[in-house]
């Protein structure tokens, strides 16, 4: 066998390799959302929104007191 056949053969064994990867991550994607429905999507975002809120204000909070200690340090 010559080094292009071995090439080749090397060449599409990669290939099927990656659409069998491609095809498998599709249905895991498929199977995920088909399991998801509206009202837990909605309830996530939900969540979603009140983390960010709670984010905001917990970094706020830190901002105060790193503004504090910078403070007490430069006294």
């Amino acid at each position: 066998m010559s080094k292009l056949d071995e090439a080749a053969k090397r060449l599409q064994k990669a290939v099927t390799a990656l659409e069998k990867a491609a095809r498998t991550k599709s249905e895991n994607e498929r199977a995920a959302l088909s399991g998801t429905s509206e009202s837990d999507l909605s309830a996530a975002r939900d969540k979603a929104g009140d983390l960010e809120a709670l984010n905001a204000s917990v970094a706020e909070r830190l901002d105060l007191a790193i503004l504090r200690v910078k403070d007490i340090l430069d006294k």
